[in-house]
């Protein structure tokens, strides 16, 4: 196992929040493998497929051509790889730090079915990903209609990726939801901005499904230091880990 790297005295966790928030509650489109009920609305029928891929030792170069070759054949169905990101450190949680994360967007669950089940992708699938995939978790997600800026970084930036779990209970979910309120106000004097927000309705592997992922970014090493020392966050924090039960947040750069 590599070693994990935990991030220390920056208390970085404070960018898991989107601006402008209701929480509702709904049920997810019929169609899909699982109906669960998500705190919050589907913003679009657009599926995002998060995956946290391990990969055994000298296997790079042949997932590279599983990346390529997938990628090419996606795009012929309307979807795209969106961001991979290089994880480089663990800022919070208890799991083996994956090589890569990988985010691709499909138009719809239909899309998404049928690329799955497109045989070149299988072929592809069993020849270059599956000889060099040691581990995976897969996270299929739904956009939601959390109210936040949704802007587009690039390579230059710092990305953080966080997998919330809320305790159980709707007055956890509405704790989180104050914080989220409170922590808007302050965050953007800080650079950071938000890339994704997405629910999480159906999961393959052996991490648990999370109720909500987030993928940000900062503008600057700086900013996001001196957010996560900011005294009015550092206040909020504690209404934060109250309404969690785990949270998983890892750092890194875009490959991708």
């Amino acid at each position: 196992m590599k070693q994990i790297r935990k991030l220390t005295g920056l208390a970085m966790i404070s960018v898991l929040m989107s601006c402008n928030t209701n929480s509702k509650t709904i049920a997810l489109n019929e169609e899909t493998t699982k109906t669960e009920t998500v705190t919050m609305t589907t913003k679009s029928d657009e599926i995002v497929n998060v995956a946290l891929v391990y990969l055994k030792d000298g296997q790079e170069a042949k997932f590279e051509e599983y990346k390529k070759r997938g990628g090419a054949l996606l795009e012929k169905y309307g979807g795209k790889i969106e961001r991979i990101i290089k994880p480089k450190m663990l800022a919070k949680g208890d799991i083996e730090l994956p090589d890569e994360i990988h985010f691709a967007s499909y138009p719809s669950i239909e899309v998404f079915n049928q690329f799955n089940e497109d045989k070149d992708f299988q072929n592809i699938r069993n020849e270059y990903a599956m000889p060099a995939i040691k581990d995976i978790s897969i996270f299929t997600s739904k956009n939601t209609d959390f109210k936040f800026n949704r802007e587009t970084g690039d390579k230059t930036k710092t990305y953080g990726v966080a997998l919330v779990y809320f305790k159980e209970g709707k007055k956890y979910e509405q704790q989180f939801a104050e914080y989220h309120d409170d922590a808007c106000k302050i965050i953007p004097e800080f650079g950071a901005h938000f890339e994704r927000f997405i629910a999480p309705f159906q999961a393959k592997g052996t991490l648990a499904k999370p109720n909500e992922i987030h993928r940000f970014y900062f503008d600057s090493p700086e900013g996001m230091q001196q957010m996560g020392t900011d005294k009015r966050m550092q206040a909020l924090f504690p209404k934060r880990d109250e309404s969690l039960s785990n949270l998983i947040f890892i750092l890194g750069e875009a490959i991708q």
